[in-house]
């Protein structure tokens, strides 16, 4: 079986004019309490379908805080290939019970929705998950030092972050909320 493309990607004006950076807000969830996706023909999902009792926890933050991205890896002459996802959550921890979330992404396989800045919604690790690789946090030295906890999550795709929609953007903030426990 060959592989190849079926299609072209065009560009518009609408295209050019994409603005960079995610908002404030990112949402995190359990990979083991997810059931399954519903997909709609344009390839994006439509659903995501919890277990019982589980669903999203909103993390907030400041806007342009978070990060998220992919890498096409290739496995070397004749190996495979897939796409790592990459997200950077900045998040600003402030009593004992935030500290416990903290600790417990450390040692957690989770899918992390962000909202871009062009009003859409992408899921990173959605299948597969996604482990903190790294991150940091330091007092400071000055009143204006980054306090902020810097949590590094990184997971291996076969496909790249999927696009959430379900029929416009108002919609699907509003399921998105919707999935909030």
């Amino acid at each position: 079986m060959a592989c190849g493309i079926s299609s072209g990607i065009s560009i518009d004006c609408a295209a050019l004019k994409r603005v960079g950076g995610v908002n404030k807000k990112a949402w995190v969830f359990n990979i083991d309490d997810l059931f399954n996706y519903t997909t709609g023909a344009d390839g994006c999902i439509n659903q995501i379908n919890f277990d019982a009792y589980a669903g999203l926890y909103e993390f907030d933050s400041r806007k342009q805080a978070h990060s998220g991205g992919y890498v096409p890896v290739i496995g070397g002459e004749g190996g495979n290939k897939f796409f790592q996802h990459d997200v950077q959550l900045k998040l600003f921890s402030d009593n004992c019970v935030d500290d416990q979330v903290i600790e417990d992404l450390l040692v957690s396989n989770v899918g992390i929705i962000l909202e871009t800045n062009n009003q859409e919604f992408k899921l990173f690790g959605g299948f597969n998950g996604m482990d903190q690789t790294g991150g940091s946090q330091s007092t400071g030295q000055a009143a204006a030092s980054d306090i902020a906890d810097t949590l590094i999550f990184q997971g291996e795709e076969q496909d790249l972050p999927k696009r959430i929609l379900d029929t416009d953007y108002a919609t699907t903030k509003a399921y998105i909320e919707s999935l909030v426990i």
